[in-house]
């Protein structure tokens, strides 16, 4: 009997220790970029992602871009977009790139207006740093954060700033035919189209999502505690 209890016994831990399921986590994220040309307001990203713990993926980016020209009162996060602000935001909901940056440690993310990275006339017409002119028609904009695979709420680092970029060719972030941007020296070689460059971003935890455990895992769990409590009762009733 004691053969049979100590089989059951690593079976169940065996179990109970195996690779546990991925869960899902939300995070809000919110960016920012000094406008010198539009003091006081600025330019800033306010959004949420989804992150698998397991395959360390990072998914469904999605939020809101100010357009710092269209207003003359700053966000403030406090209160919340337009709580205070008075600015047009535009809504991002499409992701559409996430690039991995071994050197950086994580994902740059980005999300679009349009389901297109079409948005500039030059370049590969998206890439941050390498246009400013509007592609005629696609009117794009978007919003690129950083995300650390390690710990999504870890601070940045400077050179994880300096990879924070975005773009609006939209009506209210358009000089004529050139797009607002906001990119760095450091991270894109140019400073944004009104200089505007990233100072920070903040990340923080919205909601945690545990999967449900596959039929198959839970049938052979609850098989091996009925096993583990036949075989105590057994042991009592031979003692």
């Amino acid at each position: 009997m004691n053969v049979l209890k100590k089989t059951l016994a690593i079976a169940a831990m065996t179990l109970v220790t195996s690779p546990a399921f991925a869960a899902l986590a939300t995070y809000n994220v919110t960016t920012k970029f000094i406008e010198p040309d539009t003091d006081p307001a600025n330019t800033w990203f306010v959004g949420t992602f989804t992150f698998d713990t397991v395959s360390k993926t990072v998914s469904g980016l999605q939020g809101w871009l100010s357009e710092s020209m269209t207003g003359s009162i700053d966000y403030n996060p406090a209160t919340g977009i337009n709580g205070t602000d008075d600015m047009s935001w535009v809504h991002l909901t499409h992701q559409l790139d996430a690039t991995y940056d071994a050197a950086l440690g994580g994902f740059l993310v980005t999300t679009f207006l349009n389901s297109t990275t079409s948005t500039f006339t030059s370049g590969d017409g998206w890439t941050p740093g390498v246009g400013m002119t509007r592609n005629n028609g696609s009117n794009n904009a978007y919003a690129r954060v950083f995300v650390n695979t390690t710990d999504p709420l870890a601070a940045l680092t400077s050179a994880q700033i300096n990879k924070l970029a975005y773009a609006d060719c939209t009506a209210g972030g358009m000089m004529g035919p050139t797009c607002m941007t906001g990119t760095s020296v450091a991270g894109y070689g140019r400073v944004g189209t009104m200089s505007g460059y990233p100072v920070s971003q903040s990340v923080s935890l919205l909601s945690v999502t545990l999967p449900v455990p596959e039929a198959d895992r839970s049938a052979m769990m609850l098989l091996g505690l009925g096993l583990l409590a036949w075989a105590q009762r057994q042991q009592r009733r031979s003692m």
